[in-house]
C-alpha cells in the first residue's frame, strides 16, 4: 500500500541531526535542541539480558542467547540531554532526529528477529502497521553479529543506509541504518549477505512524525515507559 499523495503545501520532514557511538555504557548525544529525538541502541554482546535503561527514557528491550537490545528514546527538552548510564551496555550508538515545523518524531515498533547464519534478515512490519497518512515515516535498523569481521557497514539491505557501526575488533560488530528519507510503503523481509556465519539480531523501528501538542505534557503516545518489543504502538 502506498501512502496518499497530494499534500497540501511544501515544508520540511524528518532529518537526521546528528550520530555518535562508544564502546561502553554511556555515549555524549551529538548536536540537538529541545524537541528533537534523541534514539539510543545499547547493544550486550553474550548475554540474553539487555541493558538497563537509565531513568528517564522511553524504551524496548529484546534479548536470547548471546545478543541482546535495549532502544531508548526521549523528548528533548535541551540542547544539553545526556545518555545516563545503560548498565551492562557493550557498546552504545546514539541518533537525533527532527521533525518538520510544530511536529516531533517518534519511534514505533515494527518488527525484530535474530538468526544464526550469514544470511541476516530485517523482517516485515506487521500486517496493517503501515499508516497511510500525510505526515512523513522513517524507518530505523539496529543490526548487531557476534563476528567482527563481516562488515556489517557494507551490508546492503536495500531501502537502508548505514549511519554508525562500532566493533571490538575481535568478537561483535553493530550497526545502526536508517532510510535517509520518507518511506511510502510497508517494509518486506529484506536480507543481506555476509561472509561468515554467526549469532545475529535484528530491530526495526518507524520514525513518524506527530504534531507536538500530540507527544508532549507526559501524555499521547511518546511518553510511554518500558514498552516492550512485542507492542506495536
Amino acid at each position: 500500500m502506498e501512502r496518499a499523495k497530494g499534500r497540501a503545501c511544501a515544508r520540511m520532514g524528518i532529518s537526521r541531526i546528528s550520530a555518535a557511538t562508544n564502546s561502553g555504557t554511556t555515549v555524549a548525544i551529538g548536536t540537538h535542541a529541545p524537541n528533537d529525538t534523541p534514539v539510543i541502541l545499547a547493544y550486550r554482546d553474550n548475554s540474553a539480558t539487555a541493558p538497563t535503561v537509565p531513568s528517564g527514557w522511553n524504551y524496548f528491550q529484546v534479548g536470547s542467547g548471546t545478543t541482546a537490545f535495549s532502544i531508548g528514546w526521549k523528548r528533548a527538552t535541551s540542547a544539553g540531554e545526556t545518555s545516563g548510564t545503560w548498565t551492562n551496555a557493550t557498546a552504545l550508538h546514539a541518533l537525533v532526529y527532527r521533525g518538520g515545523a510544530d511536529k516531533i518524531v517518534v519511534p514505533k515498533f515494527l518488527s525484530q528477529t535474530t538468526g544464526t547464519s550469514a544470511t541476516i534478515a530485517i523482517n516485515a512490519q506487521t500486517s496493517g502497521s503501515f499508516e497511510v497518512n500525510d505526515e512523513e515515516t522513517w524507518l530505523l535498523a539496529f543490526i548487531a553479529q557476534r563476528n567482527p569481521s563481516n562488515n556489517l557497514q557494507s551490508a546492503s539491505w536495500t531501502g537502508l543506509t548505514n549511519v554508525t557501526s562500532s566493533t571490538d575488533s575481535s568478537a561483535w560488530q553493530a550497526v545502526a541504518n536508517d532510510s535517509n528519507a520518507d518511506r511510502t510503503t510497508a517494509w518486506p523481509t529484506t536480507s543481506a549477505t555476509v561472509a561468515n556465519s554467526a549469532v545475529w539480531r535484528t530491530f526495526l523501528l518507524a520514525l513518524q512524525e506527530v504534531p507536538t501538542q500530540s507527544a508532549g505534557g507526559g501524555g499521547g503516545i511518546f511518553f510511554r515507559p518500558g514498552m516492550s518489543a512485542g507492542m506495536s504502538e
